[in-house]
């Protein structure tokens, strides 16, 4: 009986850590703003003695409305030493038409599907000399100084970086509250962990790695059936000294607008967390065998429940507390008001005024991811494809 409190003492202490990790992030990123000095490799004169050349990845699939927009932003970049590729999977390319030279429109004799599969279709073509690859998708938008950015980090010695990911435009309820939850997140797991000298989390797009690091990654099925960036970082993070986060490298993305998009977006990653839950928490114990903090860290991260479960197994834990030990009770309603304190605290502190708008519905943002859960079963790409409407250019952006 001893070992089994014991055990659902554990249990408890190591859920519960996630909804006290904001409020703890948030204090020691003040504090070491306030007591360690960086500097940004942007804001280095001189810094940068090499010009890397970069290979774009686009992936397109049955889609192809977005990519002149997001040629022409990458076309007006103030670094010009790079090469495009565009994998058009099952597209119809009739309509494209691109004159310059840098520009590689490859479509796949037989369709791909994955993008594990259009990335490394890419690759296998890049020309000679590309030391830098960044993905995108379709519907992305970068900001003219972006590669300049990038290339100013890989001066500095990082040799992967994340991109700093903004909304095209914050004009609804649903994108109000799609860009609330990732103004949190953003500063969970990139503001704070660079402060603090982490490495952060990746996004599927917007992320950069030298092509030598990135031949390090072996992809499996699980990979190709979708969340193919939860193994890529997690390969990555432990073949580099740390994941950087560029805050200044600034590119956009079209938030969800409606009730469905919301679900299936959620749903996918949803899925994505509880498929590649065995390979996060085998990134954690190779940090802890390994002495390694930073990749132990990342690893805790990587099995972090969705929040949304996080409010659901606390709320569970008051109930049975309110009948059993007291104690338990008030632990997990502390817990519970730090972390509802703590994320009302970040959207304010960190997102522009329009997107604190997203905090009064909330509630119903947590009412449709308990209703994604119910469609993580899904296989079907068309119905877990999330659909993007807003066809802008750069220009319309900025």
């Amino acid at each position: 009986m001893d070992a089994i409190i014991f055990l659902s003492v554990i249990v408890q202490l190591a859920l519960s850590s996630y909804l006290w990790l904001p409020i703890i992030l948030l204090c020691f990123s003040f504090a070491a703003k306030l007591f360690k000095h960086t500097v940004s490799p942007v804001s280095i004169p001189g810094k940068c003695k090499k010009s890397y050349k970069f290979g774009i990845i686009i992936t397109a699939h049955r889609e192809t409305k977005f990519l002149p927009p997001i040629v022409d932003s990458i076309l007006k970049q103030t670094y010009q030493n790079f090469e495009i590729y565009i994998v058009v999977d099952d597209c119809d390319i009739s309509g494209l038409h691109f004159t310059d030279e840098r520009i590689h429109l490859l479509k796949p004799e037989t369709p791909l599907n994955t993008n594990t599969k259009s990335i490394q279709y890419a690759i296998d073509r890049f020309s000679a000399g590309t030391e830098v690859m960044v993905i995108f998708d379709p519907d992305n938008l970068l900001h003219p100084t972006f590669l300049e950015v990038m290339n100013n980090y890989y001066n500095a010695g990082y040799k992967a970086v994340q991109a700093n990911l903004n909304p095209k435009s914050v004009n609804g309820m649903y994108e109000e509250m799609d860009n609330a939850g990732a103004t949190f997140y953003s500063f969970l797991d990139r503001t704070a962990r660079t402060a603090l000298g982490f490495s952060v989390t990746m996004w599927g797009c917007g992320v950069s790695v030298l092509t030598s690091v990135y031949a390090h990654i072996k992809y499996n099925n699980k990979s190709n059936m979708g969340g193919f960036d939860k193994h890529m970082q997690a390969e990555i993070v432990q073949h580099v000294p740390v994941i950087a986060y560029a805050p200044e490298a600034v590119f956009f993305d079209e938030k969800v607008s409606d009730a469905k998009n919301l679900e299936s977006q959620r749903a996918r990653w949803i899925n994505a967390y509880f498929k590649f839950f065995p390979e996060g928490f085998k990134v954690m114990l190779n940090g802890i065998f390994g002495r390694n903090v930073n990749v132990a860290f990342f690893g805790y991260n990587l099995i972090r429940p969705p929040y949304f479960l996080e409010i659901l197994i606390a709320v569970a834990f008051i109930i049975i507390g309110y009948f059993t030990h007291q104690t338990m009770m008030f632990f997990w309603i502390g817990s519970l008001l730090t972390f509802l304190i703590s994320f009302i605290s970040i959207v304010l502190l960190f997102s522009p005024a329009k997107s604190r708008n997203g905090l009064w519905y909330m509630p119903l943002f947590f009412f449709h991811q308990v209703r994604s859960m119910l469609k993580i079963g899904l296989n079907k790409r068309s119905i877990l494809k999330t659909e993007h409407f807003k066809v802008l250019y750069i220009d319309d952006v900025i």
